[in-house]
């Protein structure tokens, strides 16, 4: 009896399910019919309360809608933006820059978003009950016109690095480097993109370019050469035109050499060989009268208290330094052999060498730091042996007091 029951109860639940599921199908195929004709209107149509940010697209087609997005591009091509770095303000239209609406992607989110709509859902819409539904313009970039307005933009916006360098305009010191600045392709591309997907104010469009700092190469060791160690002059006429050329290329050459602790300088290396540019013939061959500025930094090598490592007289005493003081140098066409001027630097510091010409006169300055010298100065002397002989001495002082006295070389000149 009780199984009867339970059968009974179940048919009779089957059959009241059934029907109301049949009477569901039944009153959704008349709703599906009543409102079949007002839902195939928008196949080709936008439901009401759709905006495209502040547009309102309601019952637009889509051809419609092409159009309205086309004038809505044009509008914003016209526009302009200001982009700004290193609080520099460069100003140019939306068209220069490459971005344009994608008409594609905008109309296709539209389009997705009814198509995924349920049946009441549309009618919901159709029937305004909806609160708006606010869709964005989607942009994109043209490439080549992005690729033309970034190399034009990053000629106004870069910066090339400063790397450190010598001032000695007025005596010397080390200007430390300053970073440039060089802007990022695809970030700056992306960051207008994404400007331009969200709210932006149309009436004051600035736009912060992004990039990164290109490190400029700073010697800090230079920093401290600030002190002229040693110096030395020598006179030279200026009617004699040619020699004057080649005295003045010399200089030219070797102003601005460092010169490293421990390191070798080599006149040669900065000034030689002395067939090249700015070297004129004079008297017996190209470049002659370099000689002198050698011998100016020979004697301003031996006032700064440095090792001569090479050195060799004229074959006659110089008019412009005293016996014994003068360095000769000399090379072939190709430098394939020289006779050079060396000292080696003997300072725990770099020295800047500093060498200019003043009307009639070859100035060459050595500066490092202000303890190079370690509180000793230095003197030469020339002593005439008789003859063409010449003896050439070095004092040297500390604090002002004699310490020693050293025998720089003894010349003797192969002609008067």
């Amino acid at each position: 009896m009780y199984m009867k029951d339970k059968i009974l109860e179940h048919k009779i639940r089957f059959i009241v399910y059934s029907g109301i599921f049949l009477i569901l199908i039944f009153f959704y195929v008349v709703f599906y019919l009543l409102n079949r004709d007002i839902i195939a209107k928008y196949d080709d149509a936008i439901l009401p309360s759709i905006y495209l940010d502040t547009v309102d697209v309601s019952n637009y087609h889509y051809e419609e809608l092409e159009d309205v997005i086309s004038k809505k591009n044009d509008q914003i091509l016209s526009q302009k933006i200001i982009f700004v770095s290193k609080n520099k303000e460069i100003e140019v239209t939306l068209k220069d820059v490459g971005l344009k609406i994608d008409l594609d992607r905008t109309i296709e989110q539209i389009d997705s978003f009814q198509k995924h709509l349920a049946y009441p859902q549309k009618i919901w819409y159709i029937n305004g009950h909806n609160d708006q539904k606010i869709f964005h313009f989607i942009y994109s970039i043209d490439e080549d016109v992005y690729k033309k307005f970034f190399a034009s933009l990053s000629s106004k916006a870069n910066i090339a690095p400063i790397n450190g360098h010598f001032d000695d305009s007025v005596g010397v010191k080390y200007v430390p480097g300053i970073n440039g600045f060089q802007l990022d392709y695809e970030q700056n591309r992306e960051n207008l993109l994404h400007y331009f997907s969200n709210e932006y104010d149309s009436s004051n469009m600035k736009l912060e370019l992004v990039g990164s700092e290109v490190p400029a190469i700073t010697n800090e060791k230079y920093a401290g050469i600030n002190t002229m160690t040693s110096s030395f002059v020598t006179s030279y006429d200026t009617w004699i035109t040619l020699r004057a050329q080649n005295l003045r290329t010399g200089v030219g050459y070797i102003n601005g050499a460092i010169v490293e602790p421990g390191e070798v300088f080599s006149f040669f290396h900065y000034a030689g060989p002395y067939n090249k540019a700015g070297y004129i013939f004079y008297y017996e061959f190209v470049g002659n009268g370099v000689c002198q500025v050698a011998t100016t930094v020979y004697d301003a090598a031996l006032l700064g208290g440095h090792e001569i490592v090479t050195r060799t007289p004229h074959k006659k005493k110089s008019v412009y330094v005293d016996g014994g003081l003068d360095a000769t140098v000399a090379s072939s066409n190709d430098g394939s052999w020289n006779t050079d001027m060396q000292f080696r630097n003997v300072y725990s510091y770099p020295i800047y060498i500093k060498a200019y010409d003043t009307y009639g006169e070859i100035h060459v300055e050595f500066w490092s730091h202000k303890d190079a010298l370690g509180g000793k100065s230095y003197r030469t002397e020339s002593v005439w042996l008789g003859g063409r002989g010449y003896r050439t001495f070095r004092y040297t002082y500390q604090d002002g007091n004699e310490i020693a006295k050293d025998v720089i070389a003894t010349t003797w000149y192969a002609e008067d």
